[in-house]
């Protein structure tokens, strides 16, 4: 944390707090309100070490329900999101159970960790084969990272394709 920030920005469970005060108080709660207030936060933030916004993150996550925002604080910290492997990766993607909360942990956390390298092909292609649905999907979605330029991406075929060839016969809705 640099000087000059308050000292309260350190505190991981007191700045989810505020986060959260802050939602609950909007007139509108949506995409673009909450999103605005996350952004305002990544700003503050911005010099904070990445154990810091991996707490936060999980205080967000567990005490308060929002798991997109705890992604996307993650994301748009250049320090977190490198500091992301394996084991963090399995730790924020506990609970993943709709095709938001898969899309929000593969598209912003883990498709961009594989892709750079800092989680292995065996990790993704062990979630290909999981007997959880969301597992198996955020795979899939982790090769969105490596495919969509707009995404970091510049094209991976081999790898996109053995995520493919592992799910094909999965008839899962």
């Amino acid at each position: 944390m640099s000087e000059g920030q308050p000292p309260e920005l350190h505190d991981a469970g007191a700045v989810a707090a505020e986060i959260d005060a802050r939602i609950q108080a909007l007139a509108v709660r949506n995409t673009p309100n909450v999103r605005a207030i996350r952004r305002q936060y990544s700003n503050k933030l911005r010099e904070a070490g990445p154990n810091l916004i991996l707490d936060l993150a999980r205080a967000l996550r567990d005490d308060y329900g929002h798991r997109n925002v705890a992604n996307e604080l993650i994301h748009h910290h250049k320090r977190a999101l490198q500091s992301l492997g394996a084991v963090e990766l399995e730790e924020l993607g506990r609970g993943i159970n709709s095709w938001w909360s898969v899309d929000s942990f593969a598209l912003l956390l883990a498709g961009p960790a594989w892709r750079e390298g800092q989680v292995s092909d065996d990790l993704i292609y062990k979630w290909a084969h999981s007997e959880d649905r969301w597992w198996r999907r955020a795979a899939l979605v982790c090769t969105v990272a490596l495919n969509v330029k707009a995404r970091g991406g510049s094209g991976d075929v081999p790898r996109t394709l053995q995520v493919c060839r592992l799910l094909v016969d999965d008839r899962d809705d």
